[in-house]
């Protein structure tokens, strides 16, 4: 059970930054603090609705102002414990990064109603800060800031497109350039990085958060480890700064940041969106189609996630995944998340402006194995890159064996045949259910028709450590489709993936 704290009463904590929440116009409820911002309990619509009925009026993070302080910030968290109550925590905060933290704690007839109680209880506690509210502007705090701005050449904010030309026209590090941020709650950041003297710092240029364009959100020196960077990233009360290390690879840099309310460390990173690392050389590749190898994989998610092996993406400097959407190939940009070397599987997600996500997918994520005589279907693109041509393949088989090679536990063996170029290609049934990913196969001097897929719940083990939580396709419909419905509908979330 996390450590409850009661440094102070409530109303004394409140008076450290307002007596009442009359200065507030709105009110903003994070749900990024745990399980990838998912209100599982309902603890958030709970909370909402009650500062609703006060007279509040709610935002969500697309329409959170930038520069007001009318805007009241609140989060939760929940602790279970095994026996007796269970606890609901609700933090408060101004715009200046002043909170105060309420708990409460709760019993019913499950967890759910143990949340729900707790809930009700905390929002008891601070009754006394909302009272008969009435919004009132000369009760509304004052914004400050610490953070410092550019100060350097001439540079126009407000124009990314001209930024980019700035970019273009001169030399620069690897480092430099615009970067998106994916990581701590719900928060988005697009950033310039440009070196100042020996430091780099990280200016604003996109931000759904309290933060103006050009403001200075990190700061990064480099340490005597190439690519490993000291950083100082400003937090958003614009006070609080955190320092941490920073690694830079592949168009990535990757640090951890401790969240201030939960106290729990989360994994961040920036991505390159521009300019492309290499540009001349990885210009030329494409151009002459000189990708070193392709392989396969299948998109598990409507952002741009996909499973592959690792030892079709493993020690890439570049990889771009095809696919077709509204019956049209599309070419994107594509980055390393996460690889299980010892289960040979990746997960890569499209990092590209160009991307804007991808509907509803069609077909079911299954968790558990699947039995011996089961009729199944590989996808991929074999030897797209040579002899085979770019149109998707299938072909089909059974599973023969619920061990692979050797008896390993972790893969199917299966009858239909996979070709090179097949690896990181998904496995299907005949209900639409994907299997797992296709990994390898003998030789037909050694066994005819003999190839292993790897299990489905050793992606689900894969997917688990990802910073952000995946919502998984459950989608029944291609159960009632004939066959070559399913592979049309399968066939558009099978993508090529071509490494260099």
């Amino acid at each position: 059970m996390k450590k409850l704290l009661f440094s102070c009463l409530f109303f004394i904590c409140f008076n450290s930054f307002s007596q009442s929440a009359n200065g507030y116009k709105y009110f903003y409820v994070n749900e990024g603090n745990y399980k990838g911002g998912m209100d599982y309990w309902g603890i958030g619509k709970q909370i909402s609705r009650y500062i609703s009925k006060k007279g509040l009026l709610p935002l969500n993070k697309n329409s959170l102002p930038i520069t007001t302080c009318d805007v009241l910030l609140v989060s939760y968290d929940h602790t279970h414990v095994n026996e007796g109550y269970n606890y609901v925590t609700i933090y408060i905060a101004d715009c200046n990064g002043k909170r105060t933290e309420q708990t409460a704690k709760g019993i019913g007839l499950s967890l759910r109603s143990d949340y729900k109680n707790a809930t009700k209880n905390v929002l008891k506690k601070i009754e006394r800060f909302f009272g008969d509210y009435k919004f009132d502007s000369q009760r509304t705090p004052v914004y400050k800031s610490a953070v410092e701005k550019y100060n350097g050449e001439d540079i126009d904010f407000t124009d990314e497109k001209s930024i980019r030309n700035f970019l273009s026209s001169r030399k620069f590090e690897p480092i430099e350039g615009i970067w998106n941020y994916v990581g701590l709650g719900n928060n988005e950041y697009k950033l310039l990085i440009l070196k100042d003297d020996y430091l780099y710092n990280a200016y604003v240029l996109e931000s759904n958060g309290f933060w103006n364009i050009s403001e200075i959100k990190a700061i990064f020196e480099p340490a005597a480890v190439s690519s490993v960077y000291s950083l100082k990233w400003m937090m958003g009360d614009k006070k609080t700064q955190i320092k941490t290390v920073s690694t830079f690879e592949k168009g990535m840099i990757k640090f951890n940041i401790e969240d201030p309310i939960t106290k729990t460390n989360n994994e961040s990173f920036l991505y390159k969106i521009f300019p492309t690392l290499n540009t001349k050389s990885v210009n030329n590749s494409i151009k002459n189609g000189e990708w070193a190898v392709n392989g396969s994989g299948i998109i598990i998610s409507k952002s741009g996630y996909i499973v592959t092996n690792n030892h079709v993406v493993e020690d890439a400097d570049d990889i771009e995944v095809e696919f077709i959407i509204n019956n049209e190939v599309k070419k994107f940009n594509a980055e390393i998340v996460q690889v299980d070397k010892v289960n040979d599987l990746a997960i890569i997600k499209i990092f590209d402006m160009n991307f804007d996500g991808l509907d509803d997918l069609p077909y079911n994520f299954k968790r558990r194995s699947s039995d011996v005589g089961t009729k199944v279907y590989a996808y991929g693109y074999p030897m797209a890159l040579s002899i085979m041509g770019k149109e998707i393949k299938v072909t089909d088989g059974i599973i023969s064996s619920k061990t692979g090679y050797d008896g390993n536990i972790t893969t199917y063996q299966i009858t239909a045949p996979i070709q090179g170029g097949n690896s990181g290609g998904p496995l299907f049934d005949d209900k639409g259910n994907f299997l797992g990913i296709n990994s390898s196969g003998l030789r037909k001097d050694v066994a005819d028709n003999v190839a292993y897929t790897i299990k489905s719940s050793y992606v689900l083990n894969l997917l688990d450590v990802l910073p952000k939580i995946i919502d998984l396709p459950s989608n029944t419909k291609l159960q009632s489709l004939p066959l070559t419905e399913q592979i049309k509908e399968i066939s558009k979330f099978v993508v090529l993936v071509k490494v260099r």
